[in-house]
């Protein structure tokens, strides 16, 4: 047997109860599963279908260090995982947590990169060098010096996998790698992923939900589903089967999209990338100009509510008027930044890695609190207001649910705040009902939300803000470990939340999300650098590229496309069909 092949015989896992008296939760069920040595293996799945907790069997921390029940084989390079000490088995498995604070712990960006070679005792030059290289390769260098707990969460995410990729282990396990990561740094990632696979011959796995990285990067996926193998095979196999994947709640990249829409009208097509798209329509564009003329054809609207709202005298929701804040020891994470947020707008809120974004929002909640400048909601200065008297105007959703849950069931955490608002008694209980049962969270009313999942957690503190009906939504990352069944029921309640008339800013590096806004804003460096409707942002690939930006995919192919005729850009795969379908002439040529 390789050193670096995984074999995973009946495998099957359960947590003990959440709750006193109750069945324990199976997570993995007869499970079976080969990775060859050298491998590129991407395992997908709706949210708690078992991705983490097999990453975690790899590793060997559990049941060790979670509990729970265990059965069948999980054979790593040869060494039973259940039987094998997780200090020995990290030698040969190195696991990135799908949450990076949970494995930072050392005072610098630097010594948290050299802990592990210095346990591995490479001499100290080579230390030096290892480290350099790496934090070179994950985009942070010059931060060698800076706290882990100083950095923003994307930035905190690439520490934590530069931290593993540095001791270039034989089998590398990476628990949702691009969740936090802008578009910049997933690609930074996914080369480095590749040229560690290439030059040392790794056998790298990845728990993922962004299809867009699975098609590019991955030899296999793996989709489970209900602690099962559901699909398994090549991307461009598994990604062709998009009504079953629909199904099961797991994302399917844009392009996949498209060409099973251009199948279902009779078209014979495949394709997971722009270019693939573009070379297969683009002769049919010409076709087209054979017949008619592309640009006297009506074309369908964007579905972007690029409407601004009307104009009122009231004052803006959010105004940010030359903003400046410093962290303690840290960079400048504010530089004079200016926003103004109308009443009832949809806003996404974009930019890099450090750029300032998380840091905006702390501001707006009153959790930070400017060096220079001044901040207004609904026309009130916030300065020198309690958190808890802006909280009853912004609702905060943090960026790590962890940072947010302390009660002792889901129903307690829902009813926090409604509670502390002076809501009491029927009026009480019905608010919370509705909030757990907005988010599918009711039959987990009594659960302890500590011991839920991490796209569970997610959603209690969706329902925790829902259920205080804030005038204004600021949500920070709020898709992160949510599957697309679930993204889809959150874009749903914001966009509920917006035609109600609340004010809606949600922080994001998915730009297929962005393009359903009203309005992107971009932040770079502590400054506001782009601002406008989704079909003037989403057009300038080279602006969105100078802050580590890319358009999402069906931008990019309608792009690719702009000089043979046809328009751009377009904001989702629904308006690119409709469009190809207003363009087609009735008969093929």
């Amino acid at each position: 047997m390789s050193l670096s092949t995984i074999q995973l015989e009946a495998l099957c896992f359960s947590y003990p109860p959440v709750v006193d008296h109750g069945q324990p939760v199976e997570v993995l069920r007869d499970l079976s599963l080969a990775a060859p040595a050298g491998q590129a293996l991407a395992i997908m799945g709706p949210t708690s279908s078992g991705k983490t907790t097999l990453a975690l069997i790899l590793a060997g921390l559990a049941p060790a260090m979670t509990g729970g029940s265990l059965s069948g084989r999980a054979l790593v390079a040869g060494l039973d995982a259940a039987q094998t000490p997780p200090a020995r088995l990290s030698h040969t498995v190195g696991l990135v947590f799908q949450q990076p604070e949970r494995q930072l712990f050392n005072m610098t960006v630097a010594e948290e990169i050299a802990f592990g070679l210095e346990g591995r005792a490479l001499p100290p030059q080579q230390i030096g060098q290892r480290v350099a290289d790496t934090l070179a390769s994950v985009g942070l260098s010059g931060l060698e010096q800076r706290a882990p707990w100083q950095l923003s969460g994307g930035q905190q995410k690439r520490l934590a996998i530069a931290s593993i990729l540095a001791m270039q282990p034989p089998i590398l396990v990476l628990d949702e790698p691009m969740a936090g990561l802008d578009p910049a740094g997933r690609r930074e990632i996914a080369a480095l992923l590749a040229e560690l696979k290439r030059s040392t011959g790794a056998t790298v796995i990845v728990m993922e939900k962004d299809a867009e990285f699975v098609a590019r990067w991955a030899e296999r996926v793996v989709v489970l589903a209900e602690g099962q193998i559901a699909l398994d095979g090549a991307p461009g196999a598994v990604f062709q089967q998009t009504d079953r994947l629909r199904d099961l709640g797991v994302a399917t990249p844009q392009l996949a999209e498209l060409a099973a829409r251009l199948r279902d009208e009779g078209e014979e097509v495949a394709f997971l990338t722009a270019r693939e798209g573009a070379a297969w329509l683009r002769p049919h564009l010409a076709q087209f100009h054979g017949t008619q003329s592309i640009g006297d054809q009506p074309l369908p609207a964007a579905r972007a509510e690029s409407a601004s709202p009307e104009a009122s005298a009231a004052p803006p929701a959010v105004a940010v008027r030359d903003v400046s804040f410093a962290y303690p020891g840290g960079a400048q994470a504010l530089n004079g930044l200016w926003l103004t947020v109308q009443p009832g707008e949809f806003v996404a809120v974009l930019g890099p890695n450090g750029g300032g974004k998380s840091t905006l929002a702390r501001h707006l909640n009153g959790l930070l609190r400017p060096q220079r400048g001044e901040i207004a909601l609904h026309g009130q200065p916030s300065a020198g207001r309690p958190v808890g008297e802006l909280a009853r105007q912004v609702g905060y959703l943090f960026q790590n649910p962890d940072h947010q849950i302390f009660a002792a069931t889901v129903r307690e955490e829902v009813a926090f705040g409604p509670r502390n608002l002076g809501l009491a008694g029927q009026a009480l209980t019905q608010r919370v009902a509705a909030a757990l049962a907005a988010f599918d969270l009711s039959a987990l009313a009594e659960a302890p939300p500590a011991v839920l999942g991490y796209g569970w957690r997610r959603l209690v503190t969706l329902a925790s803000v829902w259920a205080m009906q804030p005038s204004i939504w600021l949500l920070d990352e709020p898709t992160t470990g949510l599957d697309a069944r679930l993204i889809a029921l959150l874009m749903e309640r914001l966009h509920q939340l917006h035609r109600a008339g609340h004010t809606v800013l949600f922080i994001t590096h998915d730009l297929k999300l962005a393009a359903q806004a009203q309005r992107i804003v971009g932040v770079s460096q502590g400054r506001v650098v782009l601002d406008g409707p989704p079909q003037t942002i989403l057009a300038d690939s080279a602006a969105l590229h100078a802050i580590g930006l890319r358009p999402p995919p069906i931008a990019r192919l309608s792009g690719l496309l702009a000089d043979a005729g046809f328009p751009h850009p377009m904001l989702g795969v629904e308006q690119f069909a409709e469009t190809w379908r207003a363009l087609k002439p009735a008969r093929p040529i």
